[in-house]
């Protein structure tokens, strides 16, 4: 979210207002720069982006655009910023003033021409005719959330990659989903903007299911919520796992192609430089992704750390889940499968979740969380989309020395679930540490193939 302006900023006014256009500076011709911001962070604006800012007589925007810019804007400046959904006016107004002879600059987060401001300029230029002169009109490029989130991740776009908007305000579902089935059958790594919003909750997991049918089920994704900004969270999962209430219309979804994999925190997409040069990718791959040894093995000079239990005489123990959406449904699912007292404290709840509620199965308290809720608990579950309070649950969890797994952010809590098999006989649990979980059902399934078919 942008920061509020400092009582320095200079005033600013409507871009919907009719007052008269100021006088004309003395420049030799008019312009309009189109400045791109970058993903958040002013560090990662370009030079030329801070220079336009700096020359400018004119500054519109976005509001949130605008607040965050703060210091970086002059008293005597004329700053015009609006809201959503005024992107024409906002437009317009700036192309008013450049045609006027104000040196202007048009701000945009990311990268002004993807998604951005730069469509509706050369809409409206386009419109009046334009013949590339009056006035001049300039495009700064920027760092965009896809690039950003990359940089994050290691190497997750260094191949083949088409960026896709799930928003369907402008461009019909079913040209949406048409682009998403060619990307999906072109292999590319795909980058999803708009991926989820209060009113649009259903079209990520429509995404995900299109692309599931072309890609493993252990394929890298990524969410990436304000990066470069200080409260950025990247979770990094599996396309089979990758549950859409992680993204907001914050965040930007990374899916890898189906030669992706995970290198412990990173995201990787090999271009092939290491297969051309004799190495093999399933050997590369194998690296990045190694198990532990079994324990009959020399210890690893680098074990995973951590220590594998089994919880047993669940059925008496008081277990929370925090979260009524379709991860929080699967904790549930999973600990009533051995008999858990599960209580459920959320707003709302899934329609699986509601019917075990109204089947006496579990207790559900129907609000959010608040403090107090862990009293008493010996086990907890942090699963809603809300990253700030998952890890204020993770915190009171620590506080109370309860036992706490933090679904959006594995190394928060105290414990992680393993890829589970089990039967009437043994349990198969096989662990990657949370980093790649994908590879840990492989496991698992190959696992139980094999004890089925050599059961004596």
């Amino acid at each position: 979210p942008a920061s509020s302006p400092p009582a320095s900023s200079p005033p600013t006014s409507s871009p919907l207002s009719s007052s008269p256009l100021p006088a004309s500076s003395p420049h030799a011709s008019p312009r309009l720069t189109l400045v791109s911001l970058g993903p958040g962070d002013p560090q990662q604006m370009t030079l030329a982006a801070h220079q336009a800012l700096r020359e400018a007589d004119v500054v519109v925007g976005y509001k949130g655009y605008i607040d965050a810019l703060g210091d970086l804007l002059a008293p005597h400046q004329t700053v015009i910023a609006s809201g959503m959904q005024t992107e024409l006016e906002r437009a317009r107004q700036a192309l008013d003033h450049a045609v006027a002879g104000r040196r202007v600059a048009l701000v945009s987060s990311g990268d002004i021409g993807i998604y951005a401001m730069a469509g509706p300029v050369f809409e409206l230029l386009a419109a009046r005719g334009w013949t590339g002169s009056e006035p001049e009109v300039v495009v700064l490029a920027g760092i965009s959330a896809f690039q950003a989130a990359a940089a994050h991740l290691g190497a997750a776009i260094s191949h083949d990659l088409c960026v896709i908007s799930l928003s369907d305000l402008l461009t019909p579902w079913p040209l949406i989903e048409q682009r998403l089935a060619a990307a999906a059958s072109g292999d590319f790594v795909v980058a999803l903007y708009n991926p989820r919003s209060r009113e649009r909750h259903w079209q990520l997991e429509s995404a995900f299911n299109i692309l599931r049918q072309q890609r493993p089920a252990n394929t890298p994704v990524a969410f990436a919520t304000n990066v470069t900004r200080p409260d950025e969270h990247v979770t990094l999962t599996t396309l089979a796992e990758a549950d859409p209430s992680l993204a907001n219309m914050f965040t930007v979804v990374l899916i890898g192609n189906s030669r992706s994999y995970r290198m412990g925190d990173r995201f990787v997409t090999p271009r092939g430089y290491a297969a051309a040069r004799g190495i093999g990718e399933a050997e590369t791959r194998g690296r990045a992704e190694a198990e532990t040894p079994p324990a009959s093995s020399p210890p690893d000079s680098s074990p995973l750390p951590s220590y594998p239990i089994v919880l047993t005489n669940l059925s008496a123990s008081r277990t929370i889940v925090v979260g009524g959406g379709p991860v929080g449904e699967r904790k549930v699912r999973g600990l009533l499968a051995v008999g858990c007292a599960v209580t459920l404290i959320s707003p709302d709840a899934t329609a699986e979740l509601q019917a075990w509620a109204a089947a006496g199965q579990i207790a559900w308290q129907q609000r959010p969380y608040q403090a107090g809720d862990l009293d008493g608990a010996w086990l907890v579950f942090a699963a809603t989309n809300a990253r700030s309070i998952n890890a204020q649950i993770a915190r009171d969890a620590a506080e109370r020395g309860i036992l706490c797994n933090s679904a959006d952010a594995p190394n928060e809590g105290t414990f992680h679930l393993p890829a589970i098999h089990r039967n009437s006989e043994y349990i198969i649990a096989v662990s990657t540490d949370g980093n790649a979980p994908g590879r840990a059902a492989a496991i698992r399934d190959a696992l139980a193939r094999f004890t089925a078919e050599n059961a004596e």
